[in-house]
């Protein structure tokens, strides 16, 4: 509700029973109405920023990034995987074209939105004013001569703990039974309307519980949200949804049905059309999102403020009076518009009131409201900063917002002895926004809003589901295994929220760096991930079917597990995802099955060693002899291993989620980590006797103890199997979904803490952190799969039309610039070789010098600008480009020397006479390109 603790001593008729706890109070965090108000506040400035971005910036079909991306060969018919790799192959060039030609700043959408907030921050201030200079509104004392109710409100306001009297005005004008608190901390105003003056006289209960609702909303103090929310959505519509729905929309309708482009070129419209009706969709999302979250920021704001009411004595019949009086029947028309309404209506209040548990739930609307939010802007900064900042920023954000809602929800639970949240309905929610932001603005989003494979948003979906389920699991652990005091629960959420944001970053800075990027397709396959490694494990791929067999795991499922164990902020992630709950489990063992956890993470550890047994007797079956056993082989070995040891710990993880009956999730995870230790080390020991046991002989035919070069097979396969963790929470929330298992536990406290299993647990803690450290390499955490991915061809079947506009962009864009300094360098180069002394071969090698010089530095600035859409001319030019390097490169060693070698002489001469010819057939065949592409222009308009 706002920055401070909500009272809470509900009446018996509220629906809430308190617990023997009394420690678990849920009003011992901040109340809803402070995070929904924190999330419209980033969906308000999110929303600005992109909306007053596209306004500052030219428009779309003026944005130079689009112009040079298409001189870099973009084909909007085209895949997207393409373009990626596209991208990848002239990443440097593409932006030193964007950087030369920057009109405008990218920081002016963040000054632009610094500005709107410093008006709203303005607005703020001046509406208490206004409201109370507004005609009508008079002292009390003129409307309460004896001070009757000047009386009553100070009793009321006694009794509800406000220290300091507001000003009590009364609105003559106003007829209806209400009142209003406005102003700033310091000075409020209470202000009655004459019809509640009016209704007091017939109407005590009436007026007492008006007068201490508004009152709550000073004890609550969230009068300042209120007035904020009121300001930031006055100056959004004014400075930014007006300016942009004029500037932009109306572009759009002049240049589709009136033919007028504003400063725009009748032939790019076409190709920018999409973007900008995409531009404008997602403004109008992100408006709708804007007024979601403000009405439902006010509307729980006042239901709060009835809680607090009624806390505080106000008579609840009140409220079911009034809730009779106006009954309206349910249905999903009426569902969908009291998402809008700014108040609730009575009936909901009422419920509310009878049973409070919805103030506490995991809401659907705010948790799918913060998912947009959250990729939204993780989108937005992973494109200005660094990937892995972006997703520690808007995950601990994310992480703090649901971990408290969490908390709040599993406290009230305690408190009222009612089910725990579970997290499902929550986590889709949540899911839900995430998928929504990322086809909103994720950078492999179509024009056209759907992506190619859509199978990857299902990470979205699912990692929701087991983020918030188990944020629950835990908060119920901790709940039920420490004393619920209010001091303590504060210090866990902290913990809870801290553990949260690590384990949030860690998700987004995979998917930010790419997870997204699976929805153009199997990119690595694409980018022939499996050709390279054919290329560095050299082998017999093509002629044993156990390589060929898993050369496509290899070369995508396995490189990706490996890249994604090198990212530090995932690799935290991960070990935090474990190591969180094991500690919870630590301080209580009694509560909590610590002795069953820990028995069957070691059996789970002992069936996994034998799974990597039984891989190693599969590979020692078909091993090829001593001399075969190559790089390929290597890596057919680590791909089996790491089959093994996945399926030891996510099987693990799945078997006790599935046998537990309580705290499932943390229990497995737990589980999951002595397994994975037990699996590493029983694997260490396999490996360093390989050779001692016939039947599991991988890598050596002898009998020897070789740790090293153990601990070395161990360090590479670390790297990989790291994001087992988020694989064994996804089976293990799947699996706690099964009808629990029936048995009779014993009572609490005739189960004796066990020291032995607490040391497992902490020697597990202790040497995950210690195996992770050492292997872990920060140098090696901003590794992606792209910078092992070989540059693929152009495509070649791109439609003529677009590549002519593409060789025009490309003209444009800079290289118009490179082609004219060549074509005068070859001219004055072209000259020199015709004054050649024909009897001896001899020239002016002071003419000759800076020409040489002037070839030189053109042909290197060339080289660095963007290759030619075309691959035929590209080729040309690529050529034209490495002889005009090689010959100004021996032209300068050669009069830079000072001996006379007649034979390097001879061969500058040569090297500078191709050039020569093959520049006079080159430069003339682009020109002519370039002159009928421009030609062909108005076929574009038709388009």
């Amino acid at each position: 509700m706002s920055n401070g603790t909500e009272t809470t001593a509900p009446r018996p008729d509220s629906g809430t029973v308190p617990s023997a706890s009394a420690g678990s109070d849920p009003g011992a965090l901040p109340a809803g109405t402070t995070l929904r108000f924190l999330v419209l506040a980033v969906a308000m400035v999110v929303a600005t920023v992109a909306m007053l971005s596209s306004i500052l910036r030219p428009l779309p079909y003026q944005d130079v990034a689009t112009v040079c991306q298409f001189a870099a060969g973009y084909d909007p018919g085209g895949k997207l995987i393409d373009e990626l790799f596209r991208d990848q192959a002239q990443e440097d060039a593409v932006r030193a074209c964007v950087e030369k030609a920057e009109e405008v700043p990218r920081w002016y959408g963040l000054a632009g939105t610094g500005a709107v907030l410093l008006a709203a921050g303005g607005l703020y201030l001046l509406i208490p004013r206004r409201k109370r200079s507004r005609p009508g509104v008079e002292p009390l004392h003129t409307g309460d001569p004896q001070g009757e109710v000047r009386a009553e409100v100070v009793a009321l306001a006694e009794r509800a703990g406000v220290r300091s009297l507001p000003d009590l005005v009364v609105d003559l004008s106003a007829l209806d039974p209400g009142a209003v608190v406005y102003g700033r901390a310091g000075r409020r105003t209470l202000c009655l309307n004459n019809g509640l003056l009016h209704t007091r006289r017939v109407n005590t209960a009436r007026f007492e519980a008006v007068v201490l609702h508004e009152l709550a909303h000073i004890r609550n103090r969230d009068v300042d949200i209120a007035y904020a929310v009121t300001a930031l959505w006055r100056v959004f519509l004014a400075l930014v949804v007006v300016p942009y729905t004029l500037l932009i929309g109306g572009s759009l309708v002049a240049a589709q049905f009136f033919g007028v482009f504003w400063g725009a070129d009748e032939v790019f419209w076409p190709a920018s059309r999409p973007a900008t009706v995409k531009a404008i969709g997602v403004a109008a999302f992100l408006f709708l999102l804007v007024v979601l979250a403000r009405a439902d920021t006010l509307r729980h704001r006042e239901l709060y403020a009835d809680r607090g009411a009624v806390a505080l004595g106000a008579d609840p019949a009140v409220w079911q009076a009034q809730s009779e009086g106006r009954t309206q029947g349910r249905s999903a028309l009426r569902a969908v518009a009291a998402l809008w309404r700014s108040h609730p209506s009575w009936s909901e209040r009422w419920r509310s009131l009878h049973n409070p548990a919805g103030l506490f739930a995991l809401t659907d609307v705010p948790l799918f409201l913060l998912g947009v939010v959250t990729l939204v802007t993780g989108n937005s900064l992973s494109a200005v900063w660094d990937c892995g900042v972006a997703a520690w920023v808007v995950g601990a954000l994310a992480a703090c917002v649901v971990t408290v809602a969490v908390w709040r929800a599993a406290l009230y639970a305690a408190h009222s002895q009612a089910a725990s949240p579970r997290g499902i309905r929550a986590g889709l929610a949540l899911g839900f926004g995430l998928v929504c932001g990322e086809l909103l603005s994720g950078p492999t989003a179509a024009p056209d809003w759907t992506p190619e494979h859509g199978e990857p948003l299902l990470v979205l979906l699912l990692g929701s589901v087991v983020y918030i389920t188990w944020l629950a699991q835990c908060a119920q652990l901790h709940l039920r295994t420490m004393p619920g005091e209010r001091a303590v629960s504060r210090r866990a959420v902290l913990a809870a929220a801290a553990a949260g944001s690590v384990v949030a970053a860690g998700g987004l800075n995979w998917w930010l760096r790419d997870g997204q990027l699976w929805m153009t397709g199997n990119f690595l396959k694409a980018g022939g991930l499996s050709e390279l490694a054919r290329q560095i494990f050299p082998g017999p791929w093509n002629s044993l079917p156990q390589y060929e067999s898993v050369l496509p795991w290899i070369g995508s499922v396995l490189i990706n597990l490996a890249v994604a164990g090198t990212y530090l902020t995932t690799v935290v992630g991960a070990v935090v995802l474990w190591a969180y709950p094991a500690l919870l489990l630590l301080r209580r063992p009694r509560t909590a099955g610590l002795r069953s956890t820990v028995l069957a993470g070691l059996a789970g550890g002992v069936v996994g060693v034998g799974v990597v047994a039984a891989a190693m007797a599969y590979i020692h079956s078909w091993r090829p002899a001593l001399e075969e056993r190559t790089l390929a082989f290597q890596a057919v070995y680590l791909w089996w291993r790491t089959v093994a040891l996945w399926a030891g710990v996510v099987g693990t993880a799945a078997v006790v989620a599935a046998a537990t009956r309580t705290h499932r999730l943390p229990r497995a995870l737990t589980a999951a980590a002595i397994a994975h230790i037990v699996i590493v080390a029983g694997y260490f020991v396999l490996q360093a006797a390989d050779g001692c046991v016939g039947p599991l002989r991988v890598m050596a035919s002898t009998c020897h103890w070789l740790p090293g070069t153990s601990w070395m097979l161990t360090e590479i396969l670390v790297h990989p199997v790291t994001p087992v963790f988020f694989g064994a929470a996804l089976a293990a929330t799947v699996m706690s979904q099964w009808p629990r298992t029936k048995y009779t536990s014993l009572p609490a406290d005739t189960v004796r803490p066990s020291w032995p299993d607490r040391a497992v647990i902490a020697v597990t803690v202790v040497a995950g952190l210690v195996l992770t450290a050492a292997v872990v390499d920060p140098q090696r955490a901003s590794g992606s799969p792209f910078s092992a991915v070989p540059v693929r061809a152009e495509p070649v079947d791109t439609d003529d039309k677009v590549r002519d506009f593409q060789l025009l962009a490309w003209f444009k864009a800079g290289s118009q610039d490179d082609v004219t300094a060549l074509s005068g360098r070859y001219v004055e180069l072209a000259t020199w070789v015709q004054n050649l002394n024909t009897e001896n071969g001899t020239g002016d090698a002071d003419t000759l010098r800076p020409v040489c010089n002037g070839l030189a530095r053109d042909t290197a600035t060339a080289r660095r600008h963007l290759r030619v859409p075309d691959p035929d001319l590209d080729q040309k030019w690529s050529t034209l480009l490495n002889r005009g390097k090689s010959a100004a490169a021996e032209c300068k060693a050669v009069l830079n020397s000072s001996e006379n070698d007649v034979d390097r002489n001879t061969k500058m001469l040569k090297q500078l006479v191709e050039a020569v010819k093959h520049a006079e057939a080159t430069l003339p065949l682009l020109a002519e390109r370039v002159s009928a592409a421009a030609k062909r222009w108005p076929q574009w308009t038709a388009g």
